[in-house]
């Protein structure tokens, strides 16, 4: 929303409980309601690791407002989670090279359909940005694609050597991405699964919202009583702990998890990230070292709080 409203656009925004994600009737309301250039919508939230159903989003706009786009923002989903670009009818997916693409930060990535393209050609209104300028790299793009070089300005080089390793990796690494998804799906069930057997729950409040690439986890209500105090804060540790008592004893067995983001919550919980190589090359055994940490450092710092 921020970013867009940066660039002068009218937003309205269509909000979801906290672990859920915004349903099919509140788009459709809210798309008949006015005309909208777009539509715009986190496939996972990297804050709280809820997932929403794109292809779902997509099928309401293509019935209810045809000539809106659809545009995805994809960084903590692509290579993790299933996204069909063409058969779901998306028209924009923006994502980032760090998070299930495995390469080092620093790329922005953006893939369009044919009518975001031509919707671009015809704007009236000039483009407020220089160097992410589709009219500066379309042609350069279309040069490579004939076989001539171009310049516009320089590219970080080995960001996308790397980023190439990456997708041949990603290509090799299993049979197919249908495959790739599946081990996914595998492996975020295994880690939640433990979460669970350790009195966790997660942020997301049904499977359906929950994301395949990472794991964002608070403990269950304590007491009726202690769950009604707590009802405005949704998230917090086990037993009184906070992210000094859980955190480092992560790091000290050799394992980097993340703290909460969303800020009015955001000491309350922990975040696990299980994508890419972690899930798909099973012989390095991340995954159960993942869930080995995890039971550890929780036991660990439940007992030095008894």
């Amino acid at each position: 929303m921020h970013s867009l409203q940066t660039y002068s656009a009218n937003v309205d925004v269509v909000k979801a409980e906290l672990g859920t994600a915004v349903s099919q009737p509140a788009i459709e309301e809210a798309l008949k309601a006015k005309k909208y250039k777009v539509l715009t919508f986190t496939h996972v939230d990297t804050s709280t690791g809820v997932l929403s159903n794109a292809k779902a989003i997509a099928e309401t706009v293509k019935r209810v407002s045809p000539d809106t786009l659809v545009v995805a923002d994809c960084v903590c989903s692509v290579g993790s989670e299933e996204i069909r670009f063409d058969d779901w009818g998306l028209d924009v997916v923006l994502t980032a090279s760090q998070k299930g693409l495995g390469t080092p930060p620093g790329l922005s990535i953006v893939i369009t359909s044919q009518r975001a393209i031509k919707v671009f050609e015809n704007r009236k209104t000039p483009v407020t940005s220089y160097y992410a300028s589709w009219r500066k790299w379309l042609p350069i793009m279309k040069a490579y694609e004939a076989g001539n070089a171009a310049y516009f300005a320089t590219p970080p080089v080995n960001l996308i050597n790397a980023y190439h390793a990456s997708l041949l990796q990603i290509l090799r690494a299993s049979p197919s991405l249908e495959e790739r998804f599946q081990l996914h799906r595998e492996a975020s069930k295994r880690v939640k699964d433990a979460a669970t057997e350790l009195g966790l729950k997660q942020i997301a409040l049904d499977p359906t919202y929950a994301a395949n690439g990472m794991t964002t986890v608070r403990s269950s209500p304590r007491s009726p009583v202690e769950d009604n105090e707590l009802k405005d804060m949704k998230l917090y540790y086990p037993e009184g702990l906070g992210a000094t008592d859980v955190l480092p004893r992560f790091a000290q067995r050799g394992l980097v998890i993340a703290g909460g983001l969303f800020a009015s919550i955001k000491d309350k919980y922990f975040r696990i990230g299980h994508m890419g190589v972690t899930v798909v090359e099973s012989d390095r055994g991340d995954v159960d070292n993942i869930i080995r940490v995890l039971r550890e450092s929780i036991a660990e710092a439940k007992s030095q709080k008894a």
